[in-house]
């Protein structure tokens, strides 16, 4: 199609300049405008629109080439009539005359405060308005709605324009069937807009059961590339990460992991030997989940229970979970939906469960440190997106969370309620630092823990926050269970290490100084360092120590096993591997605390 546009324009006579108006402010640049409006008679010669909408009329000259190019279409042009972006006050008026022979209504409106374009659905719309960025999104958002083929006018006419336009593009590509970029004097896109669409403005989550399929969860829901790359078996995605450093304090036992999602969560406790229900309303998410546990061993799979049902409607027994998850969960439902899960988990928890939850975003970060960016990075000439949302996050995100709200409603159903702010890569945030305004609007995420029964959070700040080690490393102690007696040069393997805490003090992988596993290099003759700084795997889930254990039963969390990441050296022969803690900005634990566990093996 595109190659048929290019040469209909080159072969066509269309000129403008014969309905053009004599004292258009303008008319010095008529003469470059002939190919450019040419390639727009082109397009529509080509396409056959019989409905044509246009944003941004002006003096009429589009519609003119595609009037006279498919003189039987029914064309409705809206314009502000204002001197503003391009315009001109009382060009419209010269339109309605100029496009009188045809079938033309021109509406004089600002498309911007409009919730939907007049009409029903174009074969055509051209997008030719308030080309200032933010303007041009709002338009192509309206036009998506209503159109079949949109062309955008400008493109490359700003780089403010050219960015907002590529994102919209990537926000809405699973809503266009092809798109082209056409040259020219200031460059059109053209796209071609998918059929069948799912579109915002859902009031509940049962509105929006279809659009939780396989493909949104394996191309899109965040974490997607670490469960393709190891089938959902480690838990890598740092939000799931730290929701499960803070669920992992509560004792093993029984375990409703609510909006489950893909099942890395569910794996990762059952994996730790927590019996877990696992409740998703989405058929695909079940799928994906029970995807997961399919080669597990015998004693994870027994651990997990599948529900596919709505998590507010569900029913469980009472008073018979020590633990529930709502991670990522409750931006996904309705106000009055919310009140009733938090209603149903007080009822199924045990007296002493707690109910762990995160969300995102914190709304005060798009509402007041987003804003605040854009503005200042509006002053430096550069442009960031109205609204920084992904197209699903608008779609699914019926009620996004401020604090003051989330904890209200969680207060209704608990009587013992923390809500904090922080971040997936910081979970910790204002619970273990004093934050000041400016950093609770701009924490991304927000954390919480309810329960019946009264709260210390001092052992979730342990887990949450690494001091730096002092003199109690002596109580620290490594174990290798399994080496490889032969690697190849630069063969990356892992190694099954133990580690064993006897201290009062908890280790974490979070913090200004976190405790990471690492390696050296020896050579096992000289003692000379082959490599002397290997690379990080974190110690997680983070691991407590004595003085935070709450029952007998948890004495078994003193010690954890852990797949460290090891790259073999370039160099071959018979070589030291040293596995050792490094806290980071502090010290290598192998030097002053002497903890390490060491091994040959043959790189050959």
């Amino acid at each position: 199609m595109l190659d048929k546009i290019l040469e209909t324009a080159r072969q066509s006579q269309f000129d403008f300049r014969l309905g053009a108006n004599p004292t258009d402010p303008l008319r010095h640049l008529f003469e470059a405008w002939v190919p450019y409006y040419r390639m727009k008679w082109a397009i529509a010669a080509v396409l056959q629109p019989q409905t044509i909408l246009e944003i941004g009329v002006r003096y009429g000259y589009s519609a003119r080439a595609f009037l006279e190019a498919v003189p039987g279409a029914k064309f409705v042009g809206i314009d502000l009539d204002s001197d503003r972006f391009g315009g001109v006050r009382g060009a419209v008026d010269w339109a309605r005359e100029n496009l009188r022979d045809y079938d033309c209504e021109l509406i004089v409106a600002d498309s911007q405060s409009m919730d939907r374009l007049p009409g029903e659905r174009y074969d055509l719309i051209h997008v030719d308005g308030q080309q200032d960025g933010d303007g041009s999104f709002r338009d192509l958002e309206l036009a998506l709605l209503q159109g079949r083929y949109v062309l955008v006018d400008g493109y490359h006419w700003t780089q403010t324009n050219y960015l907002a336009v590529n994102d919209f593009l990537l926000q809405n590509r699973d809503r266009l069937d092809w798109y082209a970029a056409i040259p020219g004097y200031a460059g059109e896109l053209l796209l071609k807009v998918a059929e069948v669409q799912t579109v915002p403005g859902h009031q509940t989550s049962d509105g929006l059961q279809t659009t939780y399929t396989e493909a949104y969860y394996t191309q899109d829901c965040g974490g997607y590339e670490a469960f393709l790359q190891h089938q959902g078996r480690l838990l890598e995605d740092p939000r799931l990460r730290s929701v499960a450093a803070i669920a992992t304090i509560v004792p093993r036992g029984r375990v409703l992991d609510l909006g489950c999602g893909r099942g890395e969560l569910a794996y990762f406790l059952a994996s730790l030997g927590y019996e877990v229900t696992a409740v998703d309303y989405s058929e695909a998410a079940i799928a994906l989940a029970q995807s997961v546990f399919a080669n597990a061993p015998p004693e994870i799979k027994q651990r997990v229970t599948f529900c596919c049902e709505s998590v507010v409607t569900a029913t469980f027994d009472a008073n018979c979970y020590d633990l529930a998850i709502a991670s990522d969960l409750i931006e996904h439902l309705a106000p009055q939906e919310v009140e009733q899960l938090y209603a149903n988990v007080r009822r199924w928890l045990k007296p002493t469960g707690l109910f762990v939850l995160h969300t995102f975003p914190n709304l005060w970060h798009y509402r007041y440190d987003y804003a605040r960016r854009r503005r200042a990075a509006a002053k430096l000439g550069a442009w960031l997106p109205l609204d920084p949302r992904t197209r699903y996050e608008r779609l699914m995100h019926i009620n996004e969370q401020s604090p003051r709200v989330m904890k209200r409603q969680l207060s209704q159903a608990f009587q013992h309620v923390s809500l904090w702010f922080g971040d997936v890569g910081q979970p910790g945030g204002s619970l273990v630092q004093t934050y000041n305004r400016r950093e609770l609007a701009a924490a991304p995420s927000l954390y919480a823990i309810a329960s019946p029964s009264p709260l210390d959070v001092k052992p979730l700040q342990a887990r949450l926050w690494m001091k730096p080690v002092r003199f109690w490393w002596r109580k620290l102690r490594l174990k290798l269970l399994e080496t490889p007696v032969t690697v190849s040069p630069d063969q990356q393997f892992t190694l099954e290490v133990q580690l064993t805490n006897h201290s009062r003090h908890s280790l974490s992988p979070y913090g200004p100084n976190p405790i990471n596993f690492s390696y050296r290099w020896f050579d096992p003759d000289s003692g000379c360092a082959i490599v002397e700084e290997g690379h990080r795997t974190a110690l997680f889930p983070p691991l407590p120590g004595h003085s935070i254990r709450q029952t007998p039963d948890t004495l078994g969390y003193a010690t954890m096993r852990v797949s460290v990441r090891v790259q073999a050296p370039s160099l071959a022969g018979r070589l030291l591997l040293r596995i050792t803690l490094v806290q980071e900005g502090v010290q290598w634990l192998d030097r002053r605390a002497h903890l390490f566990a060491e091994c040959v093996i043959k790189v050959v």
